[in-house]
Parts: C-alpha cells; sequence; structure tokens
C-alpha cells in the first residue's frame, strides 16, 4: 500500500482545521442527508476505542460521545462518506454499567448518526475484553440483549461462541457479522472496504467455546474479503499493540492493509513496512481519521489524530441524552443503597492540589493520586509488618484529574472503583519482586497492570525495556533473597482471575492479617474523612522514569 499523497493530505488537514475551527457553529443539515461526496471529498474511516463515560470527562468538558456525533456530523456535511469503527471497551465496567447492565451506552452509541432509531450499515464495533466483565452462562442474554438494541453491527470474527442444546450459539442476532464488505463513493469510483474483527483472549467467559488467533483468523479472513471483491481491508481489532505488530508482519496475502485498534487507552500511530496501526485514546479524547484515496497504485492513506477538546462543542441533542441518563443513574444507585437522591453528592474530602488521575498518566508514570492510594494501602497494613504495596492501576477506573480546591465525593469514588478491590498481604522475596517489575514496565503504553506502588522504588527506561535501582523507600538496595511482605488486590493473585499477568504471585502466599479483605475503597474514605483540611499528596520520585526525568543508574 503506498502512502497517502502528500499534496492530498496538506488539502485534507486544511479542511480538518477549517472544520473543527467551526465545530461550535451549528449544523444545519443532519448527518443522513450528505450522502453524495462531491469531488473534493475523500472517503472516511472514523476510530475510537475504550469508552467508558457517557458524556466526556471533567463532567463532559473533554472527549465523550456527544462530540464525537459533532465530529462525523461535519465531516458528513462538508461531503465525506464516513465509516465509524468502534475497537471495543464499552459495555462495561464503568459505573453506569453497574446500574444499567450497558444499556446506557448503547444508547449513546445509537446516537452517533444522530438518528437513534435507525440502523446504521456505516457502524461497526467488535469486543473488547471487558464486554464479557459478566462472563457467567446466566449473562449471555443481556449481551444478547444489547447487542439486539444496537443500530448497528458487531464483529465476531475470531469468537466461536458456545452452543445450546439445539446447536445453536448462545450468543446470536441479525446485528452480528462474521466480516463484512462497505462501498463508499470514492473521488474517481467506489472504494470497497472490507472488515473483520480480531478480540483478546485474555478472558474467557463462559458462553465463549474457544478466541481464534490473530493470524488463523486473518488468513482465513483477508484471503475471503480479497475474493469477495474488497479494495482496502481493515481488521478491527482489541488487542495489545504487540499483538497487532505482529499481525502486520504476516505475509502480504494474509495481512490487512490498516488496523483500527484498542486496549491500551493511549493513542498509537504506528507504520509498520506502509501499514498503518492506529488507536485512539480512551473516552474519545480524541479519534483517528484515516482518509482513502484511490489512485492505479491502490488505496492510499495517512491517518491523523483529531482531539475532542473544549473547542469541539457536544452534539445538543446527545448531550441531553447523556444527561438524561446520568440524572436517572444518580436516582437509581442511590435507590439501589437504600440512601437519599443525592447520596453521590457526598463529600468524603477535599484536595489541595490536582490529583492526576487520567489513565494516560496514572497507568504509565508516578502520579500523586496513585502514591495517595498506594501510601493508603501500606499505612493501613502497617500492624500487620507490611513493607511494601502494589496495586494494578487498571482497578482505578477514575480516568480523569481532580483540580485542586475540588471536593471528593461518592461519585468520584464510585467511578474509581468499578470492581470490588478487597487486598491483602502475601510473602514474597526480593526475586520475585523483580519478576513482579518485569512485568509491570511490559508492554509499556498505559496497560492496566501497570502499578502504583509504596515502600520502594525504581527507575524505569522505557526504551530499553528495564528497570534498575530497586530500593526500599529509605534507599537501601532490594536483594533477591530479601523476605517481603507485600500489600496487593485480591485480583493479582486469585485463582478465580488471570492476576493480570502477575503469574508468579498466587494465594498460597497469603499470610495472616486481619486487614485482609479490606476493600481499597473504604481506606481511602476513611483516610479522606481523616485531613478534613484536604490532602495534598506529591510525587517524590520512587519511579524514576528515564524519559522525562533525571535518573541516574
Amino acid at each position: 500500500m503506498d502512502t497517502f499523497p502528500r499534496r492530498y493530505f496538506l488539502a485534507f488537514c486544511v479542511s480538518m482545521l477549517a472544520m473543527l475551527t467551526g465545530c461550535q457553529k451549528p449544523v444545519k443539515q443532519p448527518a443522513h442527508q450528505a450522502e453524495t461526496a462531491p469531488e473534493h471529498a475523500w472517503p472516511l474511516i472514523l476510530g475510537i476505542n475504550d469508552v467508558y463515560q457517557l458524556k466526556g470527562l471533567y463532567n463532559g468538558q473533554v472527549g465523550g460521545l456527544p462530540r464525537v456525533v459533532t465530529l462525523r456530523k461535519k465531516l458528513q456535511f462538508q461531503g465525506h462518506p464516513v465509516l465509524l469503527l468502534h475497537a471495543g471497551d464499552f459495555l462495561h465496567p464503568s459505573f453506569s454499567s453497574r446500574v444499567f447492565h450497558g444499556q446506557a451506552m448503547i444508547d449513546m452509541l445509537n446516537r452517533l448518526d444522530a438518528r437513534p432509531g435507525v440502523f446504521d450499515p456505516l457502524m461497526f464495533v467488535t469486543f473488547g475484553n471487558h464486554e464479557f466483565d459478566k462472563g457467567a452462562l446466566k449473562h449471555a442474554r443481556t449481551l444478547e440483549a444489547r447487542i439486539q438494541e444496537s443500530k448497528f453491527t458487531w464483529l465476531d470474527s475470531n469468537i466461536e461462541w458456545k452452543k445450546n442444546q439445539q446447536g445453536q450459539p448462545l450468543i446470536r442476532s441479525d446485528n452480528l457479522k462474521k466480516w463484512a464488505i462497505v462501498e463508499l463513493p470514492g473521488k474517481t469510483a467506489p472504494i470497497r472496504v472490507g472488515l473483520f474483527s480480531i478480540s483478546t483472549d485474555m478472558v474467557h467467559p463462559e458462553y465463549i467455546e474457544s478466541f481464534d488467533s490473530p493470524a488463523a483468523t486473518a488468513k482465513k479472513y483477508v484471503p475471503l474479503l480479497r475474493q469477495k471483491g474488497a479494495d482496502f481491508i481493515i481488521a478491527l481489532t482489541h488487542q495489545s499493540l504487540d499483538r497487532d505488530k505482529k499481525l502486520m508482519q504476516l505475509p502480504p496475502p494474509l495481512r490487512p492493509d490498516m488496523i483500527m485498534g484498542g486496549h491500551e487507552h493511549y493513542h498509537q500511530l504506528e507504520n509498520i513496512n506502509g501499514h498503518w496501526i492506529v488507536k485512539a485514546d480512551a473516552d474519545a479524547v480524541s479519534a483517528v481519521i484515516a482518509p482513502l484515496e484511490s489512485s492505479g497504485h491502490g488505496i492510499h492513506t495517512l491517518p491523523i489524530r483529531i482531539e475532542l477538546n473544549k473547542s469541539v462543542s457536544p452534539d445538543a441533542e446527545a448531550l441531553a441524552a447523556a444527561d438524561q441518563w446520568l440524572t436517572l443513574l444518580n436516582q437509581r444507585y442511590c435507590q439501589q443503597v437504600g440512601k437519599p437522591a443525592d447520596c453521590l453528592q457526598t463529600v468524603y474530602g477535599k484536595t489541595r492540589v490536582d490529583l492526576i488521575g487520567e489513565e494516560s498518566e496514572i497507568r504509565r508514570f508516578e502520579t500523586n493520586l496513585g502514591n495517595f492510594i498506594a501510601d493508603t494501602a501500606l499505612a493501613a497494613f502497617s500492624a500487620c509488618k507490611a513493607d511494601m504495596a502494589a496495586i494494578n492501576s487498571g482497578s482505578i477506573r477514575l480516568n480523569q484529574n481532580i483540580t485542586a480546591g475540588s471536593a471528593i465525593t461518592s461519585g468520584h469514588m464510585e467511578a474509581m472503583f468499578a470492581y470490588p478491590s478487597p487486598l491483602m498481604l502475601i510473602q514474597i522475596d526480593g526475586k520475585t519482586l523483580k519478576a513482579m517489575l518485569q512485568h509491570d514496565i511490559d508492554k509499556w503504553t498505559a496497560n492496566g497492570h501497570w502499578l502504583l506502588i509504596a515502600g520502594f522504588g525504581f527507575t524505569h527506561d522505557p526504551k530499553k525495556q528495564k528497570f534498575f535501582n530497586l530500593h526500599y523507600a529509605d534507599g537501601r538496595p532490594v536483594k533477591d533473597t530479601d523476605s517481603l511482605r507485600l500489600v496487593v488486590p485480591e485480583y493479582l493473585i486469585s485463582p478465580h482471575s488471570d492476576h493480570d499477568g502477575y503469574h508468579v504471585i498466587d494465594a498460597d502466599m497469603v499470610v495472616p492479617c486481619q486487614l485482609n479483605g479490606t476493600e481499597l475503597k473504604t481506606l481511602l474514605i476513611e483516610r479522606l474523612r481523616q485531613h478534613p483540611e484536604g490532602i495534598a499528596p506529591v510525587v517524590d520520585g520512587r519511579i524514576c522514569n528515564t524519559l522525562r526525568d533525571s535518573c541516574t543508574e
């Protein structure tokens, strides 16, 4: 695949700049009326992934699906045919999904073409690992119901669903497809875009028989889509960037032309042998746009990342729908827990500094919020002679900062902890801690297995994928033979979880402590209440990152 012609790309960038500058102006023409592209308008791929918030971050000031509606409507108003792809993770584990079981998110996704009651033939999604958070057999009906309610197509190319006694898949719907070909109007001729999907196998719900490997899936569907007449093939994936790269290294007849992916929550633009792997930021803080241009040498593209910040006004109708869902969410949750209707406004404390909780930070670097959480866990277990604490950042789902001077409310805490997070004390040695840290820094792209730590520190070199200078909080080096008591979430050692990849620790390492099983959320609330003057945690250098800190060997 050749590179998208530079002269076209410059013109496209100018068009994008003009469009985004005007995003605050009302859009008079509905999205469905812009069906024929003028000669200057290319067909576009619009990609998002890992969206959990109904209206965006900071009470809807940044990102969010209402801004995606604005972007799509503007693109279509300019004459661009737009194929919208969502690379998975949206049904769970948000606060709203705990109450509505994903129904609110499906309603918001149905609004991305500004026609919530009409099926959208130009929107496709795939399954992320969090679509399977409710993995028991009894939950198959709930997932099927969400798929049925969707006004768009789900792709399940590498998923083999378990069958019932009649030989029918436990999950079935007319909205569920193994592959698709979409014909988009081009400048000179239509472009037929072939689609297939790959979902990560990191979780295995009871209603799924098996996941085909990425390579096996590509070998099955890329040649098939070529035979069916696809001019340009996109793999819609939800897996690690490392796996995406391996997919792009398959022989040319078996590899897709582009990967639109998700999973890491952090934007990625990678070119492998002239083929693009693209991912946007979580919660639609950004989107990726890939224009398609046809020539005698094939289809060209050069993706760009579009920030959906305050300069892009949210679509009014979609925003109103999100607000309605959030109002109902507050009422339903407080009713379920038997508290007053304003229970989510309960104030536990306040912060005197900006608390950094955005996933692009707290899943890659030391942050003051991460330190506050880990320090709280370690302090609570000090009576049991805990030496250290290590909390997987994926258990913290806030994904936004809390500004200095703000109250910290029940709403913040419920959003922060989408799952129960009981803590346990385990006994390990220094060698095991080093093995944990090797996994901690592996695939350093905002993964949830990144650890929030207390009681020790180290230097992290992302370029070399290594760590060094492992030491206690007082500066002493950690030796392989040292005996350590480490506070961890039960999820990391449970026989019923994947340990978030930390397979060097398990439940056999637990040591007796009266605090075992205590919820991390409970400990944080208690600590906030102990500081009515407000908290002011700092970054103290316990994780020195060679990319942006002054680190020495």
